[in-house]
């Protein structure tokens, strides 16, 4: 559970999160819109079992403005979730086992509906080959705006020495220990999200997707409280709009558009 977690999505011991991001302009034909994400995560509870489980409860709060140019109005958005987290390894073995749900809504707020409900879940399980490299395999779903998916998720943890990399799609970190304090990392993961647009006649639905690659550093100041930065670009990105018969009004495909971040974490 001692991984990197560059973008504060909640990986390794539970911890109060505040991450900050500010995507230069996404242009597309017709405008563009830049973006500024503030996202939270505060540890309720946890509990360590003596079978090998331990069990941890979160609240998470994004607030995410996106600043339109030409075509389309700005729009301040929220999503509300908690997430609800396992991870299961008995001392001498070398299974493991990593799960979370995370039931949410993602809406402008103005009025709430079954609309603005959204799951999310993932189940692993692991073995390690060695004290340095593990496997592990499982399932991703998700489901919001009247669309689930589901996805194999299948990856490795290699962590020999200093480095480690960590290749478990959708998230990919490698990074390496230069001292007690300093990590250096680089990094690539989704971006974007969905909401429910109560208060537009016109439209209904939102979604906006991508991803970020991202060099970044964190510097430990104790062993609870650390600062990290990161920047790059957010690359292959789409804008979807729907109205309320669930017709795509807009899609276009978004240019590439620099990016920076800061992020606080205090371990729980």
């Amino acid at each position: 559970a001692e991984l990197i977690d560059p973008a504060a999505f909640g990986f390794g011991r539970p911890g109060y999160m505040v991450d900050t991001t500010f995507i230069g302009s996404q242009d597309f034909e017709g405008g563009g819109f830049e973006t500024f994400e503030l996202r939270t995560i505060v540890p309720l509870w946890k509990q360590r079992l003596d079978n090998g489980l331990r069990l941890s409860l979160s609240l998470g709060y994004n607030l995410t403005e996106y600043d339109f140019s030409g075509a389309g109005t700005d729009r301040e958005l929220h999503t509300l979730e908690a997430q609800l987290s396992a991870f299961w390894k008995k001392p001498n073995s070398p299974w493991w086992g990593l799960g979370f749900v995370t039931p949410g809504l993602g809406s402008d707020f103005e009025k709430l509906s079954g609309e603005d409900f959204q799951v999310a879940a993932l189940g692993l399980l692991g073995y390690e080959f060695t004290d340095t490299f593990s496997v592990a395999g499982g399932v991703y779903a998700s489901q919001a705006h009247d669309e689930g998916r589901v996805l194999p998720a299948l990856g490795f943890i290699w962590q020999p020495g200093d480095w480690t990399l960590q290749v478990t799609p959708p998230f990919l970190v490698l990074g390496r220990r230069l001292n007690d304090k300093l990590t250096v990392n680089l990094s690539a993961y989704p971006g974007g999200g969905s909401w429910d647009l109560d208060e537009d006649r016109r439209a209904n639905t939102l979604i906006v997707s991508g991803w970020q690659a991202a060099a970044g550093a964190i510097w430990q100041f104790n062993p609870r409280l650390s600062l990290a930065v990161r920047a790059g670009i957010n690359f292959a990105g789409d804008l979807e709009i729907r109205d309320r018969n669930d017709r795509t009004r807009v899609d276009e495909s978004l240019d590439p558009a620099p990016f920076a971040a800061l992020n606080l974490r205090f371990n729980f």
